[in-house]
């Protein structure tokens, strides 16, 4: 199936995570999601009508975003002990909604 939505899709599990990514198509969307270890995100978007959503937990997140241009949005959530998130939007009618947490515990023990 194709879709006329440019865009990026990165999923990741593991230990060492890294992650950098620069958009400039307009309307463009990029899904990020890190689980496992030492997340660090930087994403970079450039254009009106981006859409941008981080999804890290586990362990160490940290995540940088920048978007120019309108109507852009950004969705964060990070569930874990090192959150750290800093969202800079250039640009009128953009929005950015970020959740940040504990890990949460799936397996029915203290971990």
């Amino acid at each position: 199936m194709r879709s006329d939505t440019p865009g990026a899709t990165v999923v990741t599990s593991g230990t060492g995570h890294s992650r950098v990514i620069v958009q400039h198509d307009p309307d463009g969307t990029i899904r990020l999601d890190q689980h496992g270890k030492d997340h660090a995100a930087m994403a970079v978007q450039s254009g009106s009508g981006g859409s941008l959503a981080i999804s890290q937990s586990g362990s160490s997140a940290e995540a940088s975003v920048t978007q120019d241009g309108a109507c852009n949005a950004t969705q964060l959530t990070q569930s874990g002990a090192g959150n750290r998130a800093t969202v800079t939007q250039n640009g009128g009618g953009n929005r950015v909604v970020i959740r940040q947490g504990p890990a949460q515990n799936t397996s029915g023990r203290d971990n």
